[in-house]
């Protein structure tokens, strides 16, 4: 087993926390998807209060005019 001294500078106030590299990087691409969902979203939101999306029933007609009858 290899112990590894960290000096209290680098860690300063806050908690340290180990994890395996597994771990890490399934956490770290959580957190990537999650940020561009957010992004998206918040994207979508905007262009909402900008007027610049389309109701559901307007694109119906232009993309499934067929099952936009019973609208």
């Amino acid at each position: 087993m290899t112990t590894l001294t960290i000096p209290r500078p680098m860690i300063k106030s806050d908690d340290l926390v180990v994890l395996g590299r597994k771990d890490f990087e399934r956490l770290a691409k959580e957190n990537k998807e999650l940020r561009l969902a957010v992004k998206a979203i918040v994207v979508g939101e905007l262009e909402l209060r900008h007027g610049k999306t389309r109701t559901f029933k307007d694109f119906l007609k232009t993309e499934f005019p067929k099952y936009a009858k019973s609208f």
